[in-house]
């Protein structure tokens, strides 16, 4: 999407965290057996300004597949974009 848009970047890093349950995979609780929770944070070095980079963060938040998959299957789910000095 970054290339898409023209968007320019030096560096992007990615931390994701999330809740699982694991009795529900092993059948020893009735709980879901994937994700409840997941914090996403990708952090980007750019020059460019608050609103391309936003900008970027909302396209990528419609137009990313993976992002859509997780988005509909866990009931927690947060993205946060932060800025790399």
């Amino acid at each position: 999407m970054a290339a898409k848009i023209r968007f320019a970047y030096e560096q992007l890093e990615t931390a994701a965290a999330g809740v699982l349950d694991t009795r529900g995979r092993l059948g020893l609780a009735d709980v879901p057996v994937h994700y409840t929770t997941v914090r996403l944070t990708i952090r980007i070095k750019t020059g460019e300004t608050d609103a391309r980079l936003q900008r970027l963060a909302d396209l990528v938040g419609r137009y990313c597949p993976v992002d859509s998959l997780i988005r509909a299957a866990v009931p927690d789910y947060q993205v946060t974009w932060e800025r790399l000095e």
